[in-house]
């Protein structure tokens, strides 16, 4: 995507009770979703300001299951961006993230260029892991190349839900997102050691449409070694 476009569309895809509306609720929000709601299709909106430019973001949560392929194929026809979802605990959910990836690579031409994001969800729940990274790393070496990076989260800790984002963000080209990325850390890692994720909080991370927008104020000049750099390895397992 230029840099003088100012949508970006952002699509998670995965099986069904992998947690992918937790995930996006934990980040949006702040908050842990707790009760299950079969997601047909929801769409959520932000602009996020950087600096003097604002970047529009739409985060497309999908189904898990197979009954609505059309929509599945127009998100991945659409997207500019995806977060794969899977469930360390589950096996069959992590052989639907390869299938979506062989899907994308039929459907898009420009895969290699696509960022992704793969996500282990429900690290909380190790003591019934079925999937290691060992069993990542073979299957991103047969599918890639790819422009994507691994992480492993639970829905239940906002900052590992922050660090999907954050990899996804260094991969992003645009050049707003390459600054903000250093920028997200650095608060992030401030708020923890202050344990400042209360919603209720002034300068927490609660309120959704100011998350990136708070992290942009009172911004020191980047230097150029906060800068990422645009030569991204075709696949980084971090």
């Amino acid at each position: 995507m230029a840099d003088q476009d100012t949508r970006y569309r952002l699509v998670l895809l995965g099986a069904s009770r992998t947690g992918k509306s937790s995930i996006i609720h934990m980040f949006l929000n702040g908050k842990f979703l707790d009760t299950y709601r079969e997601t047909v299709e929801d769409l959520h909106y932000r602009e996020f300001s950087i600096d003097d430019k604002t970047i529009k973001v739409d985060i497309l949560d999908t189904a898990g299951n197979m009954e609505f392929p059309a929509m599945r194929r127009l998100s991945i026809a659409t997207s500019h961006a995806f977060i794969l979802v899977y469930s360390v605990d589950s096996m069959s959910s992590f052989e639907e993230i390869r299938r979506i990836i062989e899907q994308i690579k039929e459907q898009r031409t420009n895969y290699g260029e696509i960022p992704i994001v793969i996500v282990g969800n429900k690290t909380d729940r190790t003591v019934v892991r079925e999937v290691d990274e060992q069993q990542v790393r073979a299957m991103l070496t047969e599918l890639g190349p790819l422009h994507c990076r691994f992480a492993e989260c639970t829905a239940l800790d906002r900052a590992s839900v922050i660090d999907i984002f954050l990899k996804l963000l260094s991969l992003v080209q645009l050049s707003a997102a390459r600054q903000l990325s250093p920028i997200l850390r650095r608060k992030v890692s401030e708020r923890l050691k202050k344990k400042e994720f209360d919603d209720k909080t002034e300068k927490g991370l609660g309120r959704s449409r100011s998350l990136i927008r708070r992290t942009s104020m009172k911004k020191k000049p980047t230097s150029s070694s906060d800068k990422h750099s645009s030569g991204t390895p075709d696949c980084l397992i971090s």
